[in-house]
């Protein structure tokens, strides 16, 4: 009978209904049929799933985001160029720094990967790079912003498993900068083999601390977020009320970017987008509910080790399945739907809620970078006005190096919770 409720939701995801429609039409169809509960509970569990309160982080993280391109985007992009511009493949580097700072506030891969691209794509491409590298390092940078802390795929991660928000934060901080690094030092050679140059501006010194002056401001955003959360001051939700507050302060008065009929548009598309989130969260809870109470978690975790008894085979073929479903599959939706499923196995295998939930954000990354349905690579081929096939073999190059990354943070589990042990220990 349980096989009803994966059916009707790969139907529904098949032909294309809106994934939150699809868990909650699944759901639905799976009371009507078996007639073991009446089909109102529904509802009851739906609102039982969004009584949260880390939920509220989601909102204000959307919002700080939207409000960030309001200034922040661009001084922190000028930044980046400023140091890394003339360096080979110093244009592309500030790109990618830019996406780490643009994607740990904002929390979406597409949107930073629109955001930051809408910017430097078209300098790249002006300057020589090759566009379906240009695609392709745009798409992945601004995907690892996800992985990056405070990032909200963290929020949904940890209000899916129960897991500690503070120490999931903790826990990516060393993994995003490496996955990062991983991509500065690529497109180093990368840029070094092929001449690709960096930007030819000269600034004078006035014009350099002009630069750095006015992206201080926010520079600070990240860390004053990340570090009341760290340092036991504000809860994630807090923090996020307070990124909120900062980024209006430099948009609306220290940078003057932002205007009072700009308000109207930024809160209606981060209302659209919360709301996106919270129907997907809130018709995962009774479809969450039905698993459990049909031991489907246990089911799948003895079906799954009875495959093999050598962990990393099973973790390989974890990894190989969230790979293909970040290929297509929205990530807030991939964490809320698995991360019961896949929770039980993984810690009966030694691996602790905490070191998987970076895996698995990170697994999601590149597969939104992945083809042949990669949700971010499309945004950036669509921004340049290229064709998907165009970024060969960048993108395998770029999937390669963060696949590489993956295995590090898999093998080596310090890389992940040795930050919180070693901060919770002391």
């Amino acid at each position: 009978m349980i096989a009803v409720l994966f059916i009707i939701l790969v139907l529904c995801l098949f032909i294309g209904v809106p994934v939150g429609f699809s868990i909650g039409i699944s759901a639905m169809s799976f009371l009507a049929v078996s007639q073991f509960t009446p089909v109102t509970i529904m509802a009851q569990r739906l609102v039982d799933g969004l009584n949260s309160f880390p939920l509220l982080a989601l909102p204000f993280f959307i919002l700080a985001g939207e409000i960030m391109s309001y200034g922040c985007t661009p001084r922190l992009m000028r930044l980046a160029n400023l140091f890394l511009g003339k360096k080979p493949g110093g244009l592309c580097a500030a790109g990618i720094t830019a996406s780490a700072f643009f994607g740990a506030i904002s929390g979406s891969g597409v949107g930073c990967t629109a955001a930051i691209g809408g910017i430097v794509g078209p300098e790249m491409a002006k300057s020589g790079y090759k566009k379906g590298y240009t695609a392709s390092v745009i798409a992945a940078s601004g995907t690892l912003g996800i992985v990056i802390p405070p990032s909200l795929p963290m929020v949904i991660y940890g209000t899916s498993s129960g897991t500690s928000i503070r120490n999931i934060f903790m826990a990516g901080i060393v993994p995003g900068l490496l996955a990062i690094g991983c991509l500065l030092v690529m497109n180093r050679i990368i840029s070094g083999r092929r001449g690709y140059g960096g930007q030819a501006e000269n600034y004078t010194k006035e014009e350099k601390r002009h630069i750095i002056i006015d992206a201080i401001p926010s520079l600070m955003m990240p860390l004053l977020v990340l570090g009341g959360v760290l340092l036991g001051i504000m809860t994630p939700t807090e923090s996020a009320v307070i990124a909120v507050v900062y980024a209006f302060i430099l948009a609306f008065f220290v940078y003057r970017e932002l205007k009072l009929k700009d308000l109207l548009n930024l809160f209606t598309s981060a209302a659209v987008t919360t709301s996106v989130i919270m129907l997907i969260i809130g018709c995962a809870a009774p479809f969450g509910w039905l698993l459990a109470i049909n031991n489907v978690p246990n089911i799948i975790t003895e079906a799954i080790l009875g495959l093999s008894t050598n962990p990393v085979v099973i973790m390989a073929l974890i990894t190989v399945l969230l790979l293909f479903l970040g290929t297509f599959m929205e990530t807030i939706s991939i964490i809320v739907l698995l991360t019961p499923m896949l929770l039980p196995v993984v810690t009966k295998l030694g691996f602790s809620p905490v070191h998987f939930g970076v895996i698995l954000i990170l697994n999601l990354a590149i597969g939104g970078t992945t083809p042949p349905l990669a949700v971010c690579l499309f945004t950036a081929c669509r921004i340049l006005g290229i064709q998907i096939d165009e970024t060969f073999p960048d993108i395998l190059y770029i999937v390669g190096t963060l696949i590489l990354c993956l295995i590090l943070i898999i093998v080596f589990p310090a890389i992940t919770v040795g930050l919180p042990n070693l901060l919770i220990g002391s």
